[in-house]
């Protein structure tokens, strides 16, 4: 069984999980206290 390192976001009862990139970032968009939007930016080192 393969571990993955995870987000775990909950907001108004509501839970997303998902898998992390293995090099980039990760940003929790908020909106009114709320959670908006989760984006990822993906790299790869040269």
């Amino acid at each position: 069984m393969e571990l993955n390192n995870k987000a775990l976001v909950i907001c108004d009862g509501k839970v997303k999980v998902a898998d992390l990139p293995q090099h980039g970032e990760t940003k929790i968009v908020t909106h009114q206290g709320k959670v908006k939007r989760v984006k990822w930016d993906e790299g790869e080192e040269f």
